[in-house]
C-alpha cells in the first residue's frame, strides 16, 4: 500500500514539474573566453619585497656616491642652503616681535575688552 502511495505522489510531482518547464531561446556566444592569470598572493608579496630591496640598494648607492650631501649633520642646521633667502631677520627675529604675532595679540586684547565675562 505504501508503494502505491509513493508511486501516486511521484506521478503527481512529475505532472506538476512538467507544467513549470520554461523554454528559452537559444543563446549564441561569439568570441572566446579566457581566464585572466593573476599572480598569487605569495608572488605579489615577493615582488613587493624585491622592490623594497631594490629601492634600499639604490638609496645606499646614492649615499655612497655623495656622503657629504647626505650626511646627518645637515638635519641640525636650521636653514638649508637651497631654501635660504637674503632676509636674515626672519631667522634672528623672535616670534613675539613679528607683525603677525603683534596683530594677533592686539586682536585678542580687543576681544577681551569687549567680553562680558572678563572683569578687566
Amino acid at each position: 500500500m505504501k508503494a502505491l502511495w509513493a508511486a501516486a505522489i511521484f506521478g503527481l510531482s512529475l505532472l506538476a514539474a512538467r507544467g513549470q518547464e520554461v523554454t528559452l531561446p537559444p543563446i549564441v556566444v561569439t568570441g572566446t573566453f579566457e581566464l585572466r592569470q593573476t599572480p598569487s598572493t605569495i608572488d605579489l608579496f615577493t615582488l613587493h619585497l624585491q622592490r623594497q630591496m631594490v629601492t634600499k640598494r639604490t638609496v645606499e648607492e646614492m649615499v655612497a656616491r655623495s656622503p657629504l650631501f647626505y650626511a646627518r649633520f645637515w638635519a641640525y642646521i636650521p636653514m638649508r642652503l637651497e631654501s635660504s633667502s637674503g632676509d636674515s631677520s626672519q631667522f634672528f627675529t623672535p616670534s613675539y616681535l613679528t607683525t603677525d604675532y603683534r596683530n594677533a595679540e592686539r586682536a585678542l586684547q580687543e576681544s577681551r575688552k569687549q567680553s562680558l565675562f572678563d572683569a578687566r
